[in-house]
């Protein structure tokens, strides 16, 4: 045992003894700023190792930093956040963050010590997400985790810490300083490459879908651009017509799926509420479906509401909201049908966007149209649909030549260059100003 001892750095009110072990354990009495007082405790390797500590707990009182919490793992700290943080979540959220720390969080951080956790493991961790890794059932290998999945851990990550912090149990945040490294980050800048349909592959696509009873809503996605949620989300309810009679769809709810559970929640962005003008194709569209509609319903064994206001614009057969796998399927077969490259339902709406874009369309108005928050999003996206307009762009001296001489007619230039002279006015001579 060691009492009070006086060392260079000042007298330490504590105690120290040696475990059985051989490492030593120290005690030491601190009292905070608040006038708070605490009895702190830890091992160390050595008699000096445990006088520093001592030392450094005391200087750490008087500062106000309280102790961290060395028992505090990583899972516990992770599941912990998306507790606390469920209510306000959108379900999809807490479904894809609980996927995300099951699969790729949980068998490489979890039984890990949050305080011990630096930048350095974190950087590795995520290099080790870039890779073919072992998946824990036999001898399947989990692919590697894209960008996006990486990113959505850091931000997981990033909260996780952020709340031990604010809570008294850590001190230091090492996602901070630790991120996923971007595909352009150490090499060459890759254009964005956006899949979808060319105008007459989307010429032949539509026609084929317009044929299937299933296929309809990939149809209506093409004529419309809308996201695969939104369209399957609309009721009988948000067709209508505008002041002039226009027909349109109103766009306020989407329809998400995640591994069999299915919610209908808001937009993604606030601009995604918004209202959708038909074209008379689209219209066309919703007329064959309310026919459909009206008989299927007449079948023993329907389940739905028909054309009921809060009943599904795309329903299946018996009534009931079509699925997202189903229409992901129904789109392998239209695309092999109409000979087109196999795209996702998704590229729909990216041709949509593209082609509207290239056809010199306003960039403010396709935006409103796609329900983007920002028109900087339509043209980061949709920028790669304007290669004609910008081979478009050239000017040589002729034109410039010509904007001259048409400046010159508007500023009274001569056509030697010389300017014409102003009429001259009459100025009249102000005399002294009289006071009062």
């Amino acid at each position: 045992m060691m009492g009070g001892r006086k060392t260079g750095q000042g007298w330490h009110k504590g105690n120290i003894e040696e475990l059985p072990s051989g490492r030593f354990r120290w005690r030491v009495r601190v009292q905070y700023p608040d006038g708070t007082k605490d009895r702190l405790t830890g091992t160390a390797r050595t008699k000096t190792e445990a006088q520093q500590a001592m030392i450094a707990a005391q200087r750490e009182a008087q500062a106000g930093q309280r102790p961290v919490s060395h028992t505090l793992t990583v899972g516990e700290m992770v599941t912990e956040y998306m507790r606390a943080k469920r209510a306000t979540w959108a379900d999809r959220t807490s479904w894809n963050n609980d996927a995300l720390y099951t699969r790729h969080v949980a068998p490489h951080l979890a039984h890990l010590k949050a305080a011990g956790v630096d930048p350095r493991r974190l950087r590795a961790y995520f290099e080790l997400l870039s890779e073919k890794r072992p998946a824990g059932d036999g001898e399947k290998m989990r692919p590697p985790l894209g960008y996006s999945g990486q990113r959505q851990i850091h931000v997981l990550l990033l909260g996780a810490y952020k709340r031990a912090i604010a809570d008294g149990l850590l001190r230091d945040n090492p996602a901070l300083h630790a991120r996923p490294l971007s595909p352009t980050k150490g090499g060459a800048k890759m254009a964005a490459k956006v899949k979808h349909f060319t105008p007459e592959e989307l010429g032949r696509f539509i026609p084929v879908a317009l044929e299937d009873r299933f296929a309809l809503p990939l149809a209506f996605l093409a004529l419309t651009g809308l996201r695969i949620g939104e369209a399957l989300a609309l009721t009988w309810g948000d067709v209508g017509q505008d002041d002039t009679g226009a027909p349109l769809v109103t766009i306020s709810k989407t329809r998400s799926e995640f591994e069999g559970a299915y919610y209908t929640g808001g937009p993604k962005t606030a601009a995604g509420v918004r209202q959708v003008y038909l074209s008379p194709d689209a219209l066309g569209i919703v007329e064959d479906l309310r026919r459909r509609v009206s008989i299927e319903a007449q079948a023993t064994r329907y389940q739905g509401q028909g054309t009921a206001d809060a009943a599904p614009l795309f329903p299946s057969v018996d009534g009931r909201p079509m699925r997202q796998d189903v229409l992901r399927q129904v789109m392998r077969r239209t695309c092999e049908a109409a000979g087109v490259p196999l795209l996702s339902p998704h590229a729909l709406r990216h041709s949509t966007g593209t082609y509207l874009i290239s056809r010199g369309e306003d960039p403010v108005s396709v935006a409103a149209l796609l329900g983007h928050a920002q028109v900087s999003t339509t043209l980061n996206i949709y920028a790669h649909a304007l290669p004609g307009k910008m081979r478009g762009m050239v000017y040589g001296l002729a034109d410039l030549q010509g904007k001259v001489k048409s400046a010159a007619a508007q500023t009274g230039e001569r056509g030697d260059g010389e300017r014409a002279l102003p009429l001259r006015r009459k100025i009249r001579k102000a005399g002294p100003r009289r006071k009062g």
